[in-house]
């Protein structure tokens, strides 16, 4: 049975395409799991135009009738569904629920993408079995990820973490204790902007594979890591010499146990 989980905020342009795409491939290619990485941002979706992918059958195929094995791609060591910018015709997203219970004995983790739109992220959330919020380290929109927070409380769905990303100026940005105070949900991950992403856009492959010693690519990893349970240093002598025992590296390791232990409940 896979853990289905699902990167959400509500406002646009905070990485979470990103860090679910990053994410994903890292669980396929560094920890070699079997990964379904969703689009289900239903009005603006771009995982598709990350990838190059054709695009022909898509998400909004499979909510509107057709078989969901008929929309999956397979593409950087991982299967993909991506869903249609132009996809005109009424679509219910509520059905995504259904659509995916067939489908969690097939992988590891399905991995999902969502749309910041608040009624959009309802049916995503719901269809989670975990998620993780998104946000940038400013007030404006930590209290808009909160908004999705509280969508998930509705729907009962656990957050097991955010990811502060976009990391540019931390001596004008909220830090990670006024995060933690602010939400009350522990940070598992921060990044730094950097411009390698810009350049996993233009090849059009994931950071992981095309800069796998880049910072994003590490931290990632180090997520990654935590979520399938595995080490974040195969050498622990190695781990005390490169590794400060850091807030979210110690959120990390609460993750990689309360991962572990769901799946032998």
């Amino acid at each position: 049975m896979s853990n289905t989980i699902a990167f959400v905020s509500i406002k646009g342009g905070v990485g979470k395409t990103t860090l679910a795409l990053e994410t994903a491939s890292s669980l396929a290619n560094d920890y070699k799991k079997k990964v379904l990485l969703i689009d289900a941002n239903f009005s603006a979706p771009n995982i598709g135009l990350y990838l190059n992918l054709t695009n022909e059958i898509t998400l909004h195929d499979a909510l509107s009738g057709v078989p969901l094995h008929n929309t999956i791609y397979e593409a950087h060591g991982m299967d993909i569904i991506p869903a249609d910018l132009h996809y005109n015709d009424p679509i219910d997203p509520t059905k995504l629920k259904k659509l995916l219970e067939k489908f969690k004995t097939r992988y590891d983790y399905i991995i999902i993408d969502s749309s910041p739109n608040y009624e959009e992220l309802k049916p995503v959330i719901a269809a989670a079995d975990k998620i993780f919020l998104v946000s940038s380290p400013d007030h404006v929109t930590l209290e808009t990820t909160m908004k999705a927070a509280i969508a998930a409380k509705e729907e009962n769905t656990p957050i097991h973490g955010i990811i502060v990303n976009k990391i540019r100026s931390p001596q004008h940005e909220m830090n990670l204790a006024q995060i933690e105070e602010f939400s009350n949900i522990p940070v598992v991950a921060k990044i730094k902007s950097n411009k390698g992403m810009a350049r996993a856009l233009y090849y059009q492959r994931p950071l992981g594979l095309l800069e796998p010693t880049s910072a994003i690519s590490k931290e990632i990893k180090k997520f990654s890591s935590a979520i399938c349970g595995e080490p974040e240093f195969q050498n622990k002598l190695l781990e005390k010499l490169l590794t400060k025992i850091s807030k979210e590296k110690i959120n990390r390791d609460l993750l990689r146990q309360n991962f572990y232990e769901s799946q032998i409940r």
